[in-house]
């Protein structure tokens, strides 16, 4: 990876690609933004223009240095993340990089080390990383990886130059897809869908069930309107897929609508269908979504408890949508019921 593969990025590209060519490279930096932005290809990017043989800015992706970047087998790059099975990054990974970037290169000019998912550093692991922040070794560069930017002690992030990265215009999004081998007529859905985060797309090409997810939310989205013999088929599909997947769905959309009762301009996990959203709970009360909520937790319930699976769905979608349009309201296709 090099700036030159970098989509949707150019004026952190640009930055960054100055301070190498005017020799003004910081000690720190912290790369912050949603997730699945981008932030980790910037910063490997940004790891192979350091280190390249040929120098001024602009890796040619091809020397010894740029290949065993790019292969993970490069001395003088040391990557930090979190283990699966936990919370948060250990503590002692941190002393333990900090012990490295004391030493002299091996085979480059400078060190880098990339820490990826700075943000889930306790204060006793951010605290690790100050004097390093503090009195950097002169042939390092440090570089943080942050979605939640605010968990940084402020200490930590003082010492460092921050990038912003933004969501992915479309455009830029449907180049990356493409650049992915996701074909013309998928890419279109994805970018939808995604957000402007080319992580969440293309995690969503590869998710067997992404489809199922998406056609039941939209679904949800325009419940009274549905036929009882629509709600019937739905539950037959859903009954017949990922059933676990389906319900975590159900749960998200509900939990999502609740912030959005409660509070205007909640954070949402779905979101790809905000505006679906805002419509719902423009016509809903917090009463009638906790009752919503409460109703997919006792089928979660009842499956859990080998319930029949199609006739539990088909309950839910109907006491879903009975909940919605409410005694008062009038059905909008009365013949089809």
């Amino acid at each position: 990876m090099t700036f030159a593969e970098v989509i949707g990025h150019d004026a952190a590209v640009r930055r960054l690609r100055r301070a190498v060519v005017q020799g003004r490279v910081a000690a720190a930096y912290c790369i912050s933004g949603p997730v699945g932005v981008g932030k980790r290809t910037l910063a490997d990017a940004f790891a192979t223009e350091l280190l390249c043989a040929r120098g001024g800015g602009e890796a040619c992706g091809t020397c010894n240095q740029c290949s065993r970047v790019a292969a993970g087998t490069h001395p003088d790059v040391r990557v930090l993340v979190r283990d699966d099975d936990r919370r948060d990054m250990r503590t002692e990974q941190v002393r333990e990089l900090t012990r490295w970037l004391a030493l002299r290169p091996l085979m480059a000019t400078r060190k880098v080390a990339i820490v990826d998912g700075a943000d889930t550093l306790n204060e006793h692991g951010q605290n690790a990383l100050l004097k390093t922040l503090e009195e950097p070794p002169g042939a390092s560069v440090l570089v943080l990886i942050a979605t939640r930017l605010s968990l940084l002690l402020p200490t930590v992030r003082s010492r460092c130059q921050h990038i912003r990265l933004d969501p992915l215009t479309d455009a830029d999004l449907a180049r990356v897809l493409g650049a992915h081998g996701v074909p013309p007529d998928r890419v279109a859905l994805l970018v939808a869908r995604a957000a402007g985060s080319p992580g969440r797309a293309l995690t969503l090409r590869d998710d067997p069930q992404a489809e199922q997810r998406v056609r039941l939310l939209e679904r949800l989205a325009r419940l009274p309107e549905l036929a009882a013999a629509d709600l019937s088929a739905l539950a037959q599909t859903l009954a017949r897929g990922e059933v676990e997947s389906a319900l975590d769905a159900l749960v998200s959309w509900y939990r999502d609508l609740l912030g959005m009762v409660v509070e205007a301009g909640a954070p949402v996990h779905n979101a790809d269908m905000t505006a679906q959203l805002r419509a719902t709970a423009a016509r809903s009360t917090l009463d009638v979504v906790l009752r919503q909520l409460e109703a997919v937790c006792d089928t979660i319930d009842a499956i859990e408890r080998n319930a029949n699976r199609v006739l539990a769905f088909e309950t839910l979608l109907l006491v879903l949508r009975r909940l919605e349009r409410g005694p008062d309201r009038v059905p909008a296709c009365t013949s089809n019921r």
